[in-house]
């Protein structure tokens, strides 16, 4: 596929970032102001971290939203259409500017000013409305647990976030608190509220 556009980072606050998005092909049109395509843009500096014009940014592949996303949900319509939005809280477009606000700092976190590249990303429309995701830091869940997983229209479960309770029970075992820590404290609660009874 040929290259679409041009992209330029003008500028990143743990807020926003702001891009130059100049069209380099005929078959381009304006930058979409959707979350879709601001993805795609967040995503391209990971994806071609293993190029030589990103030899110099070494931190590209361990970037939250490198742990977040795997390099083949970038290529996957269904799944960037279900979770832009989860990354992704607002665009606008000015001219030839593109300023993205991401659900959490963590997701821009890995561009730097005045970074370049040619992408071949495209109007995919604004996807679907999706939670907002933050990083799952790698004390808080399975390394499992850290990919997202596509959305199948259905309600997902809440994760189950550990209580002091699951810490303490955690710690006394040397494993990381997680689900089943915080289900065997749950049942000790359970067990002495019915001897108290």
């Amino acid at each position: 596929m040929s290259d679409l556009y041009a992209v330029r980072v003008l500028g990143v606050t743990r807020h926003a970032v702001r891009l130059s998005v100049a069209r380099v092909h005929a078959d381009a049109g304006r930058p979409p102001p959707h979350a879709v395509f601001a993805l795609m843009l967040m995503y391209d500096p990971i994806a071609k971290s293993g190029d030589a014009e990103f030899s110099q940014h070494r931190h590209l592949k361990g970037s939250a939203l490198a742990r977040e996303m795997e390099e083949h949900h970038a290529f996957d319509s269904a799944w960037m259409n279900a979770n832009a939005q989860a990354f992704v809280a607002q665009v606008k477009r000015s001219g030839p500017f593109l300023d993205i606000q991401p659900t959490h700092p963590a997701w821009i976190e890995h561009l730097r000013k005045k970074m370049t590249w040619r992408t071949t990303a495209y109007d995919a429309g604004p996807g679907l409305p999706a939670e907002p995701r933050a990083p799952v830091s790698t004390g808080d869940a399975a390394p499992t647990a850290s990919k997202p997983r596509a959305k199948t229209g259905r309600k997902s479960a809440k994760k189950t976030v550990p209580k002091n309770g699951a810490r303490k029970a955690a710690t006394k075992t040397g494993r990381a608190p997680g689900v089943k820590a915080a289900k065997k404290v749950a049942a000790k609660k359970v067990a002495k509220t019915k001897r108290k009874t």
